[in-house]
């Protein structure tokens, strides 16, 4: 098989690629905060489509929680909010470490469907993003366009400034992965460190550890 030529962009997904996301305990941690069942917020952000309206960009995180307050009644203070969201998450190092040592061979993104406050709290919930993600952190909520859609890519790449052609997204979504290639990228379903080391040596990549001089 011809290798793939090395692209010059890299862009990961957030949750359940760069970090494991659990929905659960975000849930839990908000029942705490509030004193309501579990149930009660689930349905209150999830099933609602308040959640994904936030991922659109169709609400702001202040209208998100008033729409909750509103038709739910939950009270949900933005800092209890921003805190359960940090708790649902656990870096993945192994993943980290694979785009640490393409980092000198490429430029690395993230491109997440989640609400633009989300990207601006990243890099306080983990340090370890910024040395290799600089600013290009993106959010489908800053576009107002989520994955699958084609022209959310299209969006994404014309605010970091490259090509579809030039670029490699990483997804553990197989819908994503459709929809990055639709827009002419180069993508990859993530299912595991293993797998994703192999894919990347496919592409150029050289995969030693990158040692301090």
């Amino acid at each position: 098989m011809t290798p793939r030529p090395r692209p010059k962009l890299v862009v990961f997904d957030l949750d359940d690629v760069l970090v494991e996301y659990q929905r659960e305990r975000r849930v839990d941690a908000l029942a705490r905060a509030v004193g309501a069942p579990p149930a009660t917020v689930l349905d209150a952000l999830f099933k609602s489509g308040l959640e994904t309206k936030n991922d659109r960009g169709e609400l702001g995180l202040e209208d998100y929680l008033d729409a909750v307050r509103r038709r739910h009644g939950l009270d949900i203070p933005l800092e209890a909010f921003i805190d359960a969201r940090r708790q649902s998450m656990r870096l993945r190092r192994d993943v980290l470490g694979l785009a640490e040592r393409i980092a000198p061979q490429t430029t690395l993104a993230l491109f997440t469907n989640n609400g633009q406050w989300l990207g601006r709290q990243l890099p306080k919930f983990f340090p370890e993003l910024r040395p290799l993600f600089g600013t290009r952190m993106i959010t489908t909520g800053q576009l107002g366009l989520t994955k699958p859609d084609p022209q959310a890519f299209y969006a994404c790449l014309s605010t970091l400034g490259f090509s579809p052609a030039s670029a490699l997204m990483i997804d553990d979504r197989t819908e994503n992965v459709g929809g990055a290639q639709s827009a002419g990228l180069d993508a990859i379903h993530y299912t595991s460190p293993p797998q994703l080391a192999g894919e990347l040596l496919r592409r150029g990549f050289d995969l030693e550890p990158v040692h301090a001089p």
